[in-house]
Formats: structure tokens, C-alpha cells, sequence
């Protein structure tokens, strides 16, 4: 199992990737949005786990890219964010329809959304 974690903060990358590796998965971790689409592009993902603010391709737009480009990897996307609460932020997460991790995230509550996206079930 594969995860890619994208996020600009090196702290957390650095907790998703140690969480995810515990619990069996190989993680690919990058900073923004562009490098995602390198990433994904040379190989295939089980889950994306993706800040929404980052420079250089925000998650807002790398989902809107993907979700055209390559919609059944969209559809492996977890965001993860501390501005859930912001208007425009909510709005379109609740568009995407895809599962929401707050920031500081639990890693309890991050293994269960990852669980339950592999089972088919986020």
C-alpha cells in the first residue's frame, strides 16, 4: 500500500509519514501540489493526504486538476487542514465530498479515514 502525503509544513509531513509507515504503508511525501502530479504521474497511490494551503499548487486547485485529469485518483484524497473553518474552505470541501482530517490531526482518526478509504467506505 502506497500513500502520498502532500503538505508545504516539514513537521507534517514528517508525523503523517511516521503514522502511516507504522501502520504498513510506503509513503512518498512532497511539499506542494506540482510535485504531487510528478509523483502520481510515475506511480500509483492507494491514498493522497493533502493540505489545502500550500505554495506552488494549493490543494484547492491540485483537486480540481486531478478531479478532470485523473478523477479515480481524486477520489483517493483526503484533505487535511487547520482552515476547515474558513467559509470559502468549507464551502468547497463539502463540495468534493471527500473525507476531512483537522489539523492537529490524530493519528486514531487518520488511520481510521485511511482504513476505512481502503475498504471502500470514506
Amino acid at each position: 500500500m502506497h500513500a502520498l502525503v502532500v503538505d508545504d509544513d516539514a513537521s507534517v509531513r514528517k508525523a503523517l509519514t511516521k503514522a502511516l509507515e507504522t501502520d504498513g504503508f510506503t509513503v512518498t511525501a512532497v511539499e506542494n501540489g506540482l510535485a504531487a502530479f510528478d509523483e502520481i504521474l510515475q506511480q500509483p497511490f492507494r491514498v493522497i493526504l493533502c493540505d489545502i494551503r500550500m505554495p506552488q499548487l494549493a490543494g484547492k486547485s491540485f483537486y480540481e486538476q486531478l478531479d478532470v485529469v485523473l478523477p479515480h485518483i481524486a477520489s483517493r484524497v483526503v484533505f487535511v487542514t487547520a482552515w476547515a473553518g474558513d467559509e470559502d474552505t468549507h464551502r468547497f470541501l463539502e463540495q468534493t465530498g471527500q473525507p476531512v482530517l483537522q489539523k492537529p490531526v490524530e493519528v486514531n482518526d487518520l488511520l481510521g479515514i485511511v482504513r476505512r478509504m481502503m475498504d471502500g467506505r470514506a
